[in-house]
């Protein structure tokens, strides 16, 4: 079974071809007024339902369908591209954000047709925010996800940058720029087994959640791409 990557690549590769191939007829653009040029609409709503079609049922295939992975102790909240975990812990307040969009690899190893079975599987990889707050503070870790080296499909994270700011006030998210932050890659050994490791793993940021948070993104980010399709389709229909 084909994965979504290579088939939606397929796609576009194919949509590609068609264009290369039309320019090779008409070496000179031309305005046309003709009834034929306004007849695109109807054509592509039809391509988009296909489409559309084709990818719900990949979803069924590959992701299990419509439900997407629980994760354990969390409550979630999701606005378009966005998804947001929160939860108590002691007197922490505990908020994850990652964003879907652009989060899916597609640039390497998705254009072979020659050997489509070698692709690897499409997952969603977003760099995700981790912010604890206590009092009037925040403790913020931006993260970074990767494939272990070790064991195939787990995942662990790789801190980019942590630091320390006001929590948040009225709904303010934002960080003043004067705030120092610190590079997850300088930092002493034995903090990091105790700050990126074991203080987060206490938390709940483990092997498990990783691996959650990839399969939940990877199915979400295929929704969302389905979702955009109808949207386009409904504004091509109107």
């Amino acid at each position: 079974m084909k994965s979504v990557a290579v088939l939606r690549s397929v796609s576009r590769l194919a949509g590609k071809a068609v264009r290369l191939n039309v320019a090779c007829q008409l070496p000179i653009r031309a305005i046309s007024t003709s009834q034929r040029a306004f007849n695109v609409a109807p054509e592509l709503a039809q391509a988009l339902t296909r489409e559309i079609q084709a990818e719900q049922q990949l979803s069924q295939d590959n992701l299990g369908g419509s439900a997407a992975p629980a994760f354990q102790g969390f409550k979630v909240t999701t606005k378009d591209a966005e998804v947001r975990l929160t939860k108590e812990f002691g007197k922490e307040s505990i908020l994850v954000v990652f964003n879907v969009n652009h989060s899916v690899d597609m640039d390497d190893g998705f254009e072979d047709e020659a050997q489509p079975e070698a692709a690897p599987v499409p997952v969603a990889l977003p760099p995700f925010t981790v912010e604890i707050t206590k009092g009037d503070e925040r403790l913020c870790f931006h993260l970074e996800l990767v494939e272990s080296v070790d064991v195939q499909g787990e995942y662990d994270f790789r801190v980019e940058e942590f630091y320390v700011a006001p929590a948040v006030k009225d709904g303010n998210e934002d960080v003043a720029a004067e705030v120092y932050a610190s590079s997850g890659k300088y930092i002493d050994p034995d903090l990091h087994d105790l700050l990126f490791v074991r203080y987060l793993e206490e938390r709940g940021f483990d092997a498990q959640f990783c691996k959650t948070l990839v399969a939940y993104a990877t199915h979400y980010e295929h929704s969302q791409y389905v979702g955009l399709l109808n949207k386009i389709k409904a504004f091509v229909s109107k």
